[in-house]
């Protein structure tokens, strides 16, 4: 009979602990919780683990706290490791009672929303990705938003961001300080997707997890600021061909199982070659199941993001458009 481990073990001071309260009572309600300060050697303890979270100084970034997205024991298995930087209980008190909502949840997965820039290479990889997820009959089993930057402007995407979703999908160009799409999607507008958590952010793109002239990266912003449980992001440049082969096979995977963990996905969806996911972290929760909020297909659905030329403009939305980026407001 095989064994799937299942224990969540958190590294983190002993300081950090009250404000991880609600995370470490959510996870102790499916599975054995082990918790370490950092002096112990957590990289010895991995036989029986799921999926590890790393909380350690900011000092630290995710290039050097963690060598990849999953850690290998002493027997040779791969296991999901998260990292979060530590510095301000009131952030790590944001992200556990989001990353908490988030694993008390329950249903079939998703929905799923696929963002990306307004750029051809882009458009063919998210029609792709739709045709994977549509599976054989051509119907996904889950529902499938198509919230490119051609579609929606940056103040509906933020506001889609608040409704609780499974997985989010970035393709394109990124940053440090966030994504090029959407005349830029950046740290500092994250306060206005505050609502709902969604189950993780994937960003296949560069940079996002790099700290390069920012205090904390856009990847680590996004659990601190309680927007997802999880964000899986690049420390350093990323070759467009890997970030296909990534995001083809998060799709299959998701087409299979869409009520899997974020880590179960990165470990199913992985490229065979170093290279091609060496610049990869998990930011936050490994164990973060991707699940919704309740009613969220329903909530997404009311979200007006036609193709270009799907569907008359509704009275006033140009104007508003317009008139929110010449203000730089949202």
């Amino acid at each position: 009979m095989s064994y799937t481990p299942d224990t969540w073990l958190l590294s983190a001071p002993p300081e950090a602990l009250p404000a991880l309260r609600p995370l470490i009572q959510a996870h102790q309600e499916r599975r054995p919780v082990r918790i370490l300060v950092p002096s112990d050697n957590w990289q010895e303890q991995l036989e029986d683990v799921a999926g590890v979270l790393v909380v350690g100084n900011r000092r630290h970034t995710p290039r050097t706290a963690l060598p990849g997205p999953f850690v290998t024991s002493v027997a040779g298995r791969r296991v999901p490791a998260g990292w979060l930087p530590f510095s301000i209980l009131a952030d790590l008190g944001c992200f556990a009672n989001a990353a908490a909502e988030v694993q008390q949840r329950s249903g079939s997965g998703g929905p799923i929303a696929l963002l990306g820039q307004l750029d051809d290479h882009v458009t063919r990889m998210i029609r792709r990705s739709v045709q994977i997820l549509a599976g054989e009959n051509g119907e996904p089993s889950i529902p499938v938003f198509w919230w490119t930057a051609d579609r929606i402007i940056r103040r509906d995407l933020l506001g889609a961001l608040r409704i609780g979703l499974g997985v989010a999908m970035y393709c394109g160009h990124g940053r440090p300080y966030g994504w090029a799409g959407y005349h830029g999607l950046h740290s500092r507008h994250l306060a206005h997707a505050k609502g709902r958590p969604t189950g993780a952010m994937l960003s296949l793109t560069c940079h996002t997890a790099n700290r390069y002239r920012v205090a904390l990266s856009f990847a680590e912003m996004i659990p601190l600021s309680g927007i997802a449980a999880a964000a899986f992001s690049a420390v350093r440049p990323t070759q467009t061909v890997d970030n296909w082969y990534w995001g083809i096979n998060i799709c299959e995977v998701l087409s299979r199982n869409p009520a899997c963990s974020l880590g179960e996905l990165i470990l199913k969806a992985c490229p065979p070659r170093r290279e091609q996911w060496r610049s990869y972290r998990i930011i936050g929760d490994p164990l973060a199941p991707l699940l919704s909020a309740p009613d969220a297909a329903q909530a997404c659905a009311g979200i007006w993001a036609p193709a270009p030329d799907d569907s008359p403009i509704p009275p006033g939305y140009l104007s508003e458009f317009t008139d929110g980026y010449c203000s730089n407001s949202i």
